[in-house]
């Protein structure tokens, strides 16, 4: 079938979870035999992205939200003026707002990815300051949510967790709601060929234990909990290094904090990384953490981690406590608190708490956690989509 997706922005212009599902999602579904367009911004700037991933902004200008938003409407509209679609496959609720049913064919359904609740996140990462001007930007936001998503067929969510959010929030009837999980990219997200001279090129001591956590550095990601958390590991256990990977609004708030805790030499901060260097960390690491405080919904990083072998213990919330608890109860901290990720991590470290091997967090993703296996998933919610139209058409002829 012809899928035509709106998306956000271009994953190695802008990192982050949503951005890598739709690069990663649209080549999936190309090689399981479909044919995708998908539109993004990056801004008008170059990227690597295929031929069927469009920009919507053609020069380097970097305009306004409204201009992204006028762009993504006026190129979608044209596409299906121009050419046949099956499904139409939005993936952020802002770019697709103006894209409103009067400008797709009726036989066309909406399917919609909700990869998470906008306006609460932004709420939550400006830590409820603001005023009443934050307060009338939340409903805005939930307005502009609530008017994208009255219009859509049916909507993928990548986890129970937000299955339950988007209609205990958003009123969505749950016979609408599918949960199909993602999935890493395991052409890439690999275990190494030879891990200990991977550590050495990296420049890593044998002798260190390396925990990885890449993140953007926004309140509810929890680096600050797991930064506090370092006081005691380091405390205990010499050998223990942290390396966060990430940008963010709180990076000088939290290098800060790993100074001010005399961490400054057991912590640090990597900045943003290149995707072949994301591989590497996980692959070299010990550890990959993930301390998100909420609004977790699945967490690329977590399979992504797990494919590289790499055992993940995580924050017993959302989508990292689904993904987890199906491996190893071990895997999750007691609570968000410092003291539950130092415990954790300290009895880990000195063998009290035993994770699964390496080639079981490998095995794990391979059985629960493919493209192949989530294609699958989507293509038969498109067909019912497509099929419940057709009966519509029928019935108002």
């Amino acid at each position: 079938m012809k899928i035509l997706a709106t998306g956000m922005g271009w994953i190695e212009h802008t990192p982050g979870g949503l951005n890598r599902y739709f690069a990663d999602y649209l080549e999936a579904m190309r090689r399981y035999g479909h044919q995708v367009s998908g539109f993004m911004t990056a801004f008008g700037e170059r990227t690597t992205a295929p031929n069927y991933m469009k920009d919507v902004i053609n020069h380097p200008d970097r305009p306004g939200t409204w201009s992204r938003i006028k762009a993504f409407r006026q190129v979608t509209g044209k596409a299906f003026k121009t050419g046949h679609t099956d499904i139409f496959n939005p993936h952020f609720a802002l770019y697709s707002s103006l894209i409103t049913r009067n400008l797709i064919p009726r036989s066309v359904p909406i399917v919609t990815h909700f990869h998470g609740p906008w306006a609460q996140e932004s709420f939550v990462e400006d830590q409820g300051q603001g005023g009443l001007g934050q307060k009338l930007r939340y409903e805005m936001k939930k307005q502009i949510e609530l008017m994208a998503y009255r219009r859509t067929d049916h909507f993928i969510v990548l986890s129970q967790y937000f299955k339950d959010i988007l209609s205990g929030e958003y009123g969505v009837n749950k016979d609408r709601i599918h949960r199909i999980p993602g999935a890493p990219d395991v052409r890439r997200f690999q275990p190494a060929s030879n891990r200990p001279r991977l550590r050495r090129e990296m420049g890593l001591h044998e002798d260190h234990k390396v925990l990885f956590c890449a993140r953007r550095l926004v309140h509810r990601m929890g680096i600050d909990h797991l930064i506090l958390a370092m006081r005691q590991i380091a405390a205990e256990i010499p050998e223990a290094m942290l390396y966060i990977a990430g940008d963010g609004t709180m990076r000088e708030t939290l290098e800060q904090l790993a100074h001010q805790s005399g961490l400054g030499a057991r912590i640090r901060f990597l900045g943003r990384v290149t995707n072949e260097d994301l591989v590497r960390w996980y692959q070299a690491s010990d550890l990959s953490i993930v301390p998100t405080l909420t609004l977790e919904g699945f967490g690329l990083v977590t399979v992504e981690a797990l494919a590289c072998g790499t055992p993940v213990i995580g924050t017993p919330y959302g989508g990292t406590k689904e993904i987890l608890e199906g491996l190893s109860k071990n895997l999750l901290f007691q609570d968000s608190t410092p003291e539950a990720m130092a415990a954790r991590i300290i009895s880990v470290l000195r063998g009290g708490t035993l994770l699964p091997s390496r080639e079981a967090c490998l095995e794990f993703v391979q059985q629960h956690y493919t493209w192949e296996r989530a294609a699958k998933g989507i293509t038969s919610v498109f067909e019912q989509a497509i099929a419940e139209r057709e009966r519509k058409e029928l019935v108002l002829r």
